[in-house]
């Protein structure tokens, strides 16, 4: 798999946290846990909530791959119900000011398997053989409950093809990608390199240096690539910076069997450092 990360202005606003994270298995028995990908945002954050994407991220990671299920839809059941507790006590301490305010992804891959869930307005989009589908629009959610019995509520699962892109966006920035056909370009490329996307995104810098978000985007080839970090100067991209128990898992409907064959019932980033006197943003890639 090969993993790209934009942030676009993400400290731009200081109401406002965005940030994603990337975990790969490190032992042997996380390894059949596969990996974890994680996008979140915060709106009108509070001083005490400037680490919470940070620390939730955690709490799913460690529950995660401490499972010794050997499932990773298993594992990822008992990192939502753990990241639900943490939640709860927050709330219960008296602070409140997260609800209605959380977006948070969570997705794990194993082989071509994926597990997602969600709180918030992130989208997942599936890009393949250069057809643009919006998961959401295939699913029904309305098994989730509204704040604050339950956060993270039902895991949505499917398979993966050779080549697919899965594109992870906060919701404005999505809108914007649609409004500009962003993502149509992006499926028109005849090869998926970290050169093509900035190029891409380069034809709408201007516009995307006034908004705040990310966009994930998780490349499903086989093959392995080098573990490496790609660099973004200045010059080259400017300001590029989901009750207490577990609710019943999704049910998807035949017409996203139809579009999605496989998929059934059942949030590192771009870092700003200085170098030399200058800001430099480091794409992370990761490796298969």
């Amino acid at each position: 798999m090969k993993v790209f990360e934009f942030h676009f202005n993400p400290r731009s606003k200081e109401d406002l946290i965005l940030d994603s994270f990337c975990y790969e298995p490190e032992k042997g028995y996380e390894k059949k846990l596969g990996s974890l990908y994680m996008v979140g945002s915060l709106k009108n954050a509070l001083p005490q909530n400037k680490r919470l994407l940070k620390r939730l991220a955690e709490v799913v990671k460690e529950k995660h791959y401490s499972s010794r299920t050997g499932s990773a839809e298993r594992a990822l059941k008992a990192s939502l119900k753990e990241a639900n507790k943490f939640l709860d006590k927050i709330s219960k301490s008296g602070d409140v000011s997260w609800l209605g305010n959380l977006d948070f992804f969570i997705l794990s891959i194993k082989d071509s398997k994926l597990n997602f869930s969600k709180v918030g307005n992130i989208k997942p989009v599936l890009i393949r053989t250069g057809q643009i589908t919006d998961i959401e629009e295939k699913i029904q959610l309305d098994d989730l409950e509204p704040y604050p019995l339950k956060i993270f509520a039902s895991i949505v699962s499917g398979k993966l093809a050779e080549n697919d892109l899965l594109c992870i966006l906060t919701n404005r920035l999505f809108e914007f990608f649609k409004q500009e056909r962003i993502l149509k370009k992006i499926a028109k490329l005849s090869s998926l390199d970290n050169n093509q996307l900035k190029g891409v995104l380069n034809e709408k810098k201007q516009s995307l240096n006034e908004l705040n978000g990310i966009f994930l985007a998780i490349h499903f080839i086989k093959e392995k690539s080098v573990e490496k970090k790609q660099i973004i100067s200045q010059d080259d991209l400017e300001a590029f910076s989901f009750k207490k128990t577990f609710s019943p898992v999704l049910k998807v409907f035949e017409k996203f069997d139809n579009l999605f064959p496989g998929f059934e019932t059942e949030t590192h980033g771009l870092v700003v450092k200085e170098e030399n006197g200058k800001k430099v943003y480091y794409v992370p890639c990761i490796k298969e």
